[in-house]
């Protein structure tokens, strides 16, 4: 019977959601473990970060040159000078991430409430986790959901990776549960991973660059996660989604703010990878002037994944323990000042009008 059910198991999971869902709970494991002894900061929470980055300091001083080593460096200083300066509250940090949100979306959009708490950081954590659940479900979902109550859709997704970005495996069809998924036409390129597992019932791969791939079909909804900021020309790409796409359709980009902390890490870290540079306001400008109008647009913070693809950069000196000790010293220095240190970046919507 036990083994019927892992065999059932591996079926609906596959090896490798499984693999990380273990290896995901083993890293909290050992860092619940780790930080049972540990003092708590004035009542804000666990002061494991800054003492687990500086034993990670004075352990791999032969790497004083690297990039992490010393983007960790300024972190621990930056906690250290802010430790006399009392917590944002949560009604601060709340207007804080929702004070640059725009929305014109002809559809109700509703975060999750999060009660407020003495523990700002508790607070900051559980807030994100609302955060992400609207940018996700509220947003995107609730836009898909929107386009079908119309008509049976086309979504192209540019740059879609090795896994339809949020498109296959178990969480994405545990994501499209309420989405009539056969009405939905899906296309995913990508000129260097294959996808596998799309969720909709019409989906197909097709290896192709953004500015190479043609269509005889336009598109109701084209979708871009963390692809623009990969494109040096990314104004001829903004020009090429828009003639792909139908009128009245639209494009759903997020992308890290460039020149903010998120964006300088990664460009530091991986400086042939973040080519593009551009703004908001610039962003905004050049879709205007193709015939797009800005009607979405908020704050992207993914509290799951964090700072975890430094260790995909550096496998040999960085691992899931440092990467996360990394992100929560953002947050704790976040608690103090709003430096927006453990946000990913933006995530906008565009109409063709």
């Amino acid at each position: 019977m036990k083994l019927q059910k892992a065999v059932r198991i591996l079926r609906d999971e596959g090896w490798t959601s499984l693999f990380f869902k273990i290896k995901k709970k083993l890293i909290l494991y050992q860092m619940q473990k780790n930080s049972q002894n540990l003092p708590i900061h004035r009542g804000i929470g666990i002061n494991y970060p800054a003492d687990m980055a500086k034993n990670w300091l004075q352990n791999n001083k032969n790497n004083f040159g690297s990039p992490f080593y010393n983007l960790l460096s300024f972190l621990i200083t930056m906690h250290e000078n802010l430790e006399n300066i009392d917590p944002v509250s949560c009604l601060h940090y709340q207007k804080y991430l929702q004070a640059n949100c725009r929305n014109e979306l002809p559809f109700e959009i509703n975060l999750p409430s999060i009660l407020q708490e003495e523990n700002i950081i508790r607070f900051i954590n559980n807030f994100d986790q609302a955060y992400m659940h609207k940018m996700i479900h509220g947003v995107f979902i609730g836009l898909i959901q929107f386009l079908l109550q119309q008509q049976t859709m086309h979504l192209l997704d540019f740059g879609t990776g090795t896994s339809c970005g949020l498109y296959s495996h178990r969480y994405g069809k545990d994501l499209f549960n309420n989405v009539e998924k056969n009405r939905v036409h899906f296309v995913g390129i990508d000129d260097v991973h294959k996808p596998k597992g799309a969720v909709f019932n019409n989906a197909k791969y097709i290896k192709s660059k953004i500015l190479s791939f043609r269509s005889n079909t336009k598109f109701d909804l084209i979708t871009g996660h963390h692809v623009l900021e990969h494109c040096f020309n990314w104004e001829d790409v903004m020009a090429h989604l828009c003639q792909l796409l139908e009128k009245r359709g639209y494009i759903y980009l997020s992308f890290p703010c460039f020149g903010g902390f998120y964006d300088t890490t990664y460009r530091l870290m991986a400086p042939l990878d973040h080519c593009a540079n551009f703004r908001m306001k610039s962003l905004k400008s050049t879709a205007e002037k193709l015939g797009l109008k800005l009607c979405f647009s908020d704050i992207y913070v993914d509290p799951n994944f964090r700072f975890n693809w430094m260790c995909t950069l550096y496998p040999k000196l960085i691992d899931s323990e440092i990467a996360n000790c990394f992100y929560d010293l953002c947050v704790e220095i976040d608690a103090k000042k709003l430096l927006g240190l453990h946000l990913h970046g933006n995530y906008v919507i565009f109409q063709k009008i």
